[in-house]
């Protein structure tokens, strides 16, 4: 009976510190399928690199899903994209810029009713290099920036959406 009633209260303890058992989870798994990415700027390779960057931060998670699989279904639109040069070196020559764009982010449950929009606009700046490699340097510095941010926007969007939709 020692046992027993040890056990219950050791189970009482660690379930209301938030311990939960093994099986006992009753969350339903957000699993996301992503409809579309819509890349509504100039530069046709922002929407390629949002595609991957979601898919691998989602399959981090383990959110990602097949379409058969999914709870939810997302769309990804960005739009807004600017380039700007703020700093020249005396002969008018960038040596830094930066990149802004706007994303939103659709979430529709399986009957296709819209459940949440999320919306920002981010920028960040990089360095441009000179030389013989200097554009496609400047390009890799741009993906990796861009990469980043993409993985902030979505991290914020993630918890966004777990405080609004799935209390």
């Amino acid at each position: 009976m020692k046992k027993f009633l040890l056990t219950a209260l050791l189970l009482l303890i660690l379930s209301s510190c938030g311990y939960t058992m093994a099986g006992l989870n009753n969350e339903i798994p957000v699993k996301y399928y992503i409809n579309t990415v819509h890349n509504d700027t100039i530069d046709s390779t922002i929407g390629d690199i949002v595609q991957l960057e979601a898919e691998r931060f989602f399959l981090k998670y383990n959110e990602l899903a097949s379409y058969k699989q999914a709870t939810y279904f997302m769309d990804i639109i960005i739009t807004n994209l600017e380039y700007i040069n703020p700093i020249l070196t005396a002969t008018d020559q960038a040596t830094s810029t930066s990149i802004s764009y706007n994303m939103t982010i659709v979430v529709k449950d399986i009957d296709g009713k819209e459940i949440y929009t999320w919306n920002t606009t981010t920028s960040t700046n990089f360095s441009i290099t000179s030389g013989s490699y200097g554009a496609a340097r400047t390009l890799q510095t741009r993906d990796s920036k861009l990469r980043d941010n993409i993985e902030d926007d979505l991290t914020t969007f993630r918890l966004n959406i777990s405080k609004k939709v799935y209390k």
